[in-house]
């Protein structure tokens, strides 16, 4: 059994999004972050620096493995069940680049813009200003690269899964830019519409 640790976020919605994918039985452990949930030891051990999500799989022999962050989460279950990568080299080399993409520099700058324009008490021109460059050329490789292939590596895989959530959050924020991005948008409602993407964006209830 796999129990996913995870909370209403980007980040979580990747996890289950994925869970979902592949069909895989597990069991969810919400994660208040609001509520320092993730600073008690007990999660602290499961994953050292607090981040959602994190998973924990029970194995024969009463052993367990512990993965924690999105990304290590995607690439593990998808080369453990041999599914949503693509087999191509040159396919899977972008499927691991757009993965990266979204791990390293879409989530992680969504959440910097929105944390300096709206949650910081002393707006700092230069923060919100740098965030918001940095996430609008990150929109324009995305556009780039969807305005020849329907998915980032071709077929659907790991790539989008790790892009989606902040692409849709990004959406519900700002209702304009997808139209500034019609093959973003393209791409965006695409994904939106696949029944397990609707399942793993509602975990946690």
């Amino acid at each position: 059994m796999i129990t996913l640790y995870t909370f209403a976020s980007p980040n979580g919605q990747k996890a289950s999004i994925l869970l979902e994918e592949l069909g895989l039985t597990y069991r969810v452990h919400k994660v208040d972050i609001v509520a320092g949930d993730n600073r008690h030891p007990d999660y602290l051990a499961i994953s050292p620096i607090g981040k959602i999500p994190a998973v924990v799989e029970d194995l024969p022999g009463g052993k367990k493995r512990r993965l924690f962050g999105s990304g290590a989460i995607l690439l593990h279950y998808a080369e453990r069940t041999g599914r949503l990568l693509p087999e191509g080299v040159d396919d899977r080399a972008e499927a691991m680049s757009w993965l990266m993409l979204g791990v390293s520099d879409l989530g992680p700058t969504g959440v910097n813009k929105f944390r300096f324009s709206v949650m910081a008490p002393e707006k700092i021109p230069y923060a919100i200003d740098l965030f918001k460059g940095e996430l609008q050329r990150i929109y324009a490789a995305l556009e780039e690269r969807l305005a020849g292939n329907a998915y980032l590596a071709g077929s659907y895989s790991i790539a989008d899964i790790a892009c989606f959530p902040f692409a849709a959050v990004v959406a519900k924020a700002d209702g304009n830019v997808l139209e500034r991005y019609p093959n973003v948008k393209r791409w965006h409602d695409t994904v939106a519409e696949r029944p397990a993407v609707k399942r793993g964006m509602a975990v946690p209830e």
